[in-house]
């Protein structure tokens, strides 16, 4: 009973002990050259004796199994399996161990104990345990490795080989990645991205996943390259490069030519011209304003032209734009400042257009919308009507604008009057209108008025004429004056009539219109003049027939007369025989001439071609060998 009391608490006192050791962490694995051996020695002579004080236990000494560690990790010693009297000892120790190793049993008396493995090898441990004259001792062996090297993984350096930075529209770029590289030797995989400002350029790009691949940009700017690289584990790198998509086209450049100033005048007309423009065959020219001064009308004449002109109405600056548009869409601009001046002032020049007729309470206007001003200067108008006859009574109203209306209320006559001024310098004009009771006098006018004729040219003209009142019109043609010795007639037809002018001179053609009521007489004027006289022109003379002794001969001429006048051309004929006889009857005056030669030889033949005015003669010979 005692020794089985006291077995009990040797065990849990072992227990306890190697509860209380130091400890350590490692990674383990099973042991498989781990061995384990015990050896006992000694005499047990005790008895079951209660009063006895010798422990007879019989001592054995066992080490658990130890698991294999890596080198720097602590080796678990476990004793605690032993057979351990009261009075045992208990010592640990390192029987072999691998060469330079520093390693020592922390706690050798101690069932539960540990060591650290500081180098890789193969360590031999023993425990002894003694009492009395008992010993027991285990030995065992661990095997120390070092701990395998985790593999490390590291970037890949990505690298965009140098390429053409500067490529013309649609050229096709390669793109490498050739000296792309991964320090450990992973496979790499390859994207390449390509990115403009705004995301608003186009391109193309071919096998974006691939160590090669081909950019063409589709729009002219700047484009960035990026090229990722990635070694399929965790690690990538990026790097960019750019690429200009540069516009080789020929160059469009807009440029003005036209003064800076300018001074008003009467007409202002200032011509605008894009020389210095660069563009190629197709582009469409456009003019405009951006600013005028305030109140202008001016207007380009052809604003889709490349030469315009702008009619300037106010002083001031106007701001001139020139645009090109190509087929492509691009577009090029320039402005120009133009500034408008008035000129030194000068006396308006006025004009008046106003029926010279009207009936009673009937209105007409006055225009003097055709005055004009040198200096450009705007004008203003003030009218003022005047009745000739006391007692007559008229109203008029916008007597301060150009255009007046004015309404007699009398027979009679009204004078007028208009002041035009440029606000400095003044001009009047002034006329007369006849106010009847009953009828309008016919308008009248003649085309030409004033003209110039040939000699024996033929003219026509022509009366347009109106009436008011809706009466037939008649006409009746006459001279005023010709010269004494023309014979020239009027061949009159209504208000048409046609003259041919024969004699050189001046003519006064009139035309009276009346409405049956009223005459109205209008003059055309023509100067008609000598025609300058050409001589004719003997082109050929040519002879027909046989050229023998007793055959008839035919010689046909072909004259030109440069005036016209071939009808009206008189022919002299001369035949001389060899001997210098001139044969007679050859004097014929057409253009045929026919004789038969009587002895044989040459015969000078010889026609002279003079005009109707017997100013120009025109001479050929020619000479006929007769057989």
């Amino acid at each position: 009973m005692n020794k089985r009391l006291i077995l009990l608490a040797l065990f849990l006192g072992a227990t306890l002990t190697a509860c209380g050791g130091s400890g350590g962490s490692s990674a383990t694995a099973n042991n498989n050259n781990s061995s384990n051996s015990n050896n006992n020695t000694g005499t047990d002579n005790s008895t079951d004796n209660n009063n006895s004080n010798t422990d007879n236990t019989q001592l054995e000494a066992k080490i658990s199994p130890i698991q294999s560690v890596y080198t720097g990790a602590t080796v678990k010693l476990i004793g605690t399996s032993s057979v351990v009297s009261a009075n045992a000892t208990v010592a640990w120790s390192i029987t072999a161990k691998p060469q330079n190793s520093t390693a020592q049993i922390a706690d050798k008396s101690s069932l539960l104990n540990e060591f650290v493995a500081d180098v890789a090898g193969n360590y031999e441990v023993q425990l002894t345990i003694k009492s009395d004259s008992q010993e027991s001792t285990a030995k065992a062996s661990v095997k120390v490795t070092d701990k395998p090297v985790e593999p490390t993984n590291r970037a890949p350096t990505a690298v965009i080989t140098p390429f053409k930075e500067r490529a013309v529209k649609s050229e096709q770029v390669t793109l490498s990645a050739k000296d792309s590289s991964d320090p450990d030797g992973d496979r790499l995989s390859y994207k390449w991205q390509v990115s403009s400002a705004n995301s608003a350029l186009d391109f193309h790009l071919i096998n974006p996943e691939g160590e090669y691949a081909v950019f063409a940009g589709r729009d002219y700017g700047v484009f960035t390259i990026s090229l990722t690289v990635h070694d399929g584990k965790a690690y990538s790198e990026t790097v960019t490069k750019q690429i200009e998509v540069y516009d080789d086209r020929p160059e469009l450049k807009a440029v003005i030519s036209a003064p800076t100033e300018v001074i008003l005048g009467s007409v202002n007309f200032v011509e605008l011209k894009s020389e210095g423009s660069q563009y190629p065959s197709a582009v469409t020219p456009l003019w405009s304003f951006d600013s005028k001064p305030s109140g202008s009308q001016a207007k380009m004449a052809t604003p889709s032209g490349f030469v315009t002109s702008a009619q300037l109405d106010k002083p001031g600056q106007y701001q001139i734009r020139f645009s090109l548009k190509d087929e492509h869409g691009r577009v090029s601009e320039a402005t120009h400042t133009l500034t408008a001046k008035y000129g030194e002032a000068r006396i308006p020049l006025v004009f008046v257009d106003a029926p010279e007729s009207t009936k009673i309470n009937e209105a007409i206007e006055l225009s003097a919308k055709r005055s004009t001003d040198a200096s450009g200067r705007p004008l203003t108008y003030a009218w003022t009507f005047e009745p000739r006859e006391p007692g007559l009574t008229y109203s008029v109203s916008n007597e301060n604008t150009d255009t007046v209306t004015f309404t007699p209320h009398g027979e009679g006559y009204y004078r007028y009057a208009v002041t035009v001024s440029n606000g400095e310098l003044s001009d009047t004009a002034t006329g007369m209108v006849k106010a009847t009771p009953e009828n309008y006098e016919p308008t009248v006018s003649i085309s030409p008025r004033i003209s110039v004729a040939l000699e024996g040219q033929t003219k026509v003209f022509e009366i347009s004429a109106e009436d008011k009142d809706g009466d037939p019109l008649t006409y009746q043609w006459s001279f005023s004056a010709k010269p004494e010795s023309s014979t020239a007639v009027i061949n009159g037809s209504d208000n048409r009539a046609s003259i041919t002018f024969n004699e050189v001179g001046n003519y006064v053609l009139n035309c009276t219109v009346s409405d049956g009521k009223v005459d109205v007489e209008i003059s055309a004027f023509i100067q008609v003049r000598a025609v300058q006289n050409g001589a004719p022109t003997i082109a050929a003379l040519d002879a027909q027939g046989m050229l023998k002794v007793g055959t008839e001969v035919q010689l046909t001429s072909a004259v030109i007369d440069a005036d016209s006048h071939t009808q009206h051309l008189t022919y002299f004929w001369t035949v001389t025989e060899p001997s210098g006889k001139v044969i007679e009857g050859t004097a014929v005056h057409d253009e045929t001439l026919r004789f038969t030669p009587a002895v044989s030889g040459d015969h000078q033949v010889k026609l002279s071609v003079v005009d109707e005015k017997s100013a120009a003669v025109a001479t050929k010979v020619v000479t006929l060998s007769v057989e």
